[in-house]
């Protein structure tokens, strides 16, 4: 439209040096063999010619001016509209991120760390009083004793993650004696730059409501352990030579 519009104008700005021109030509030529009256006749209509294409043109750069407004609007909206709906990450900012059922981020160090912290407060709290953590009507009852020789182990099954000044972490957990499922925990475990404190105890759960997650855990755990083994065999069978 921008061209277009340019080329128009040129033509238009040759049309009227061409008129001119030619109408200095034809009005002198004319004036000298017609009448008065006619040679104000033709020059009015020059002059009609004239301010009709200045107009015109005059018209043009308008709507052209408003035609780039028009576009530069447009683009701001364009891109204020992009940014309000650029895809967001899994969760905004302060909310929780869920770490899934995979392994490898359930066993990761930090997540292992908070869950061990939240099972030695389990504990404790069993210790000093008969009742479960959450007041619910099941017992899980261990203590520090057998938490501190590692009778009783944590396993994560869920878990999810809040960024705050430090991290928020909910957690569930699976107490297991010997491999066998005592029962299950929920914590709320606030992690202050590795200053660790339980915020909330949540309710307690059953084994065979856990049942399905604790098995693909435990799967897992049990591949990994075995890729783990088979790695080191082979370490060793590239350390041994034969022929030394």
């Amino acid at each position: 439209t921008m061209v277009t519009t340019d080329n128009s104008l040129r033509e238009r700005r040759k049309l009227v040096r061409l008129l001119y021109i030619n109408s200095n030509t034809f009005t002198m030529t004319t004036i000298r063999s017609s009448s008065p009256i006619i040679s104000a006749i033709i020059l009015i209509s020059l002059c009609i010619i004239v301010l009709t294409i200045t107009r015109q043109s005059t018209n043009l750069r308008q709507e052209n001016s408003h035609i780039s407004a028009r576009r530069t609007i447009a683009d701001s909206q364009l891109m204020s509209s992009q940014q309000q709906s650029s895809p967001r990450k899994n969760t905004m900012v302060g909310g929780y991120s869920n770490l899934g059922h995979d392994t490898t981020l359930l066993q990761s160090e930090p997540v292992v760390k908070v869950a061990n912290f939240a099972l030695n407060e389990h504990a404790a709290k069993s210790s000093s009083s008969s009742a479960s953590a959450g007041g619910d009507e099941l017992s899980l009852i261990v203590s520090q004793e057998q938490v501190d020789s590692g009778e009783v182990t944590a396993i994560v099954l869920e878990a999810q993650r809040q960024v705050v000044a430090g991290l928020n972490y909910k957690l569930t957990i699976a107490l297991m004696k010997d491999l066998v499922c005592l029962g299950a925990i929920k914590v709320t475990v606030y992690d202050r730059f590795g200053d660790l404190s339980v915020t909330k105890w949540g309710d307690q759960v059953s084994c065979d409501d856990v049942q399905e997650l604790l098995h693909d855990v435990q799967v897992e755990q049990q591949e990994t352990k075995a890729l783990e083994v088979e790695g080191k065999m082979e370490e060793g069978m590239e350390e041994f030579d034969p022929d030394e």
